[in-house]
């Protein structure tokens, strides 16, 4: 059995990274933004949105601030966060709206599922900041976010992990693709269930013509 000498073991430091990996597949329906607890671990479909949001602003308060400002980009009208007692140490998300001195406050679970991926994202990119380097694999990030709003959505994830951490992505959705350069794109295809996947860059394919065409059409061969 190999024990950990010190913090800065190599040993340690991996255990650490590896126990701060975010793996999301979320389904909206399920973060409801009540929380029983508090952790830095969110769960594959996000259903514990509302402990991994208490479990970073109760080790980082700061980070407070990078949700804000990520929210305020796509949801300019948003003016406040709050997460309040609602039992014996139970927490509920509500969130504000504002315009023109009007007031809306709204469940959390009451979002729309667009909404609730850009609260998602806005603790990644949190998360990244203040707890980093973070590996995270986020499949089909642009699922539920509206047309008009996943390149900036995507954008911001890879701007965000551009200096520290690594994000890798699964897209069928074209807008996000054009977000990432063919050198960082891996291009995955099978002839069938008995064969396995097939991995390849994109900058390794000849491709004749648009991409996206090629992509429509299923013209790319590996």
């Amino acid at each position: 059995m190999i024990q950990v000498q010190s913090e800065t073991d190599p040993l340690h430091i991996f255990k650490t990274w590896l126990a701060r990996m975010i793996i999301l597949a979320p389904i909206p329906s399920l973060m409801t933004g009540e929380s029983k607890g508090e952790t830095l671990e969110p769960e594959q479909n996000g259903s514990n949105f509302g402990e991994w949001f208490s479990g970073l602003l109760s080790r980082y308060p700061a980070a407070y601030r990078e949700v804000d400002q990520y929210l305020q980009a796509v949801m300019p009208d948003i003016s406040d966060i709050q997460n309040e007692l609602i039992g014996k140490d139970i927490k509920n998300m509500i969130v504000q709206f504002e315009q023109n001195n009007t007031y809306l406050k709204i469940d959390f679970k009451d979002l729309s599922d667009g909404e609730k991926c850009f609260f998602l994202s806005s603790v990644v990119l949190a998360a990244n900041k203040y707890y980093s380097p973070v590996f995270c694999f986020w499949d089909e990030p642009d699922n539920y976010i509206s047309l008009s709003e996943v390149g900036h959505f995507v954008t911001s994830l890879r701007r965000s992990f551009k200096n520290s951490g690594q994000i890798l992505a699964t897209s069928h959705n074209e807008e996000a693709i054009r977000k990432f350069s063919d050198e960082n794109t891996f291009v995955l295809d099978r002839k069938s269930h008995l064969e396995p996947t097939l991995v390849r860059l994109l900058s390794e394919i000849t491709i004749n013509g648009n991409l996206i065409d090629t992509l429509i059409l299923g013209d790319i061969e590996l």
